[in-house]
């Protein structure tokens, strides 16, 4: 028996979160959204996740403490913003981007190869 993955989105735009819904969820993601970094708490002390993907510019909150929470749970995570790679790797070394706005093929391209690196031990 194959267990469903599931994806945290953490998007402060309902309409960009379903953009990003869309596509995991037609690849066979169940798909928990969050609006803010409260949110996203909540839906961590609640589910499993095997990935994240994270809006940089959040309305609520920062994604410090996110991602940090995140890296402890091993919980590969990838930026999917407006933001500027290079904006968000000065915050976040090494970070993985997905620049807005960005086709349904690159997102999960990017989601299945930190899927895998994750497996290999090699963490966000």
């Amino acid at each position: 028996m194959v267990l469903q993955k599931t994806a945290l989105v953490v998007e402060t735009n309902y309409l960009v979160a379903s953009v990003i819904e869309g596509p995991l969820a037609q690849s066979g993601f169940r798909v928990v959204v969050a609006l803010d970094e409260q949110e996203a708490r909540v839906a961590m002390a609640a589910n499993t996740f095997q990935i994240a993907i994270i809006d940089f510019r959040l309305q609520h909150g920062h994604p410090d403490g996110l991602t940090a929470q995140l890296r402890a749970a091993n919980i590969p995570y990838v930026f999917c913003t407006a933001a500027t790679t290079e904006e968000v790797v000065e915050s976040f070394p090494g970070a993985r981007v997905v620049q807005k706005p960005f086709g349904d093929d690159v997102l999960l391209f990017v989601v299945d190869e930190m899927l895998r690196g994750a497996a290999e031990g090699a963490g966000p």
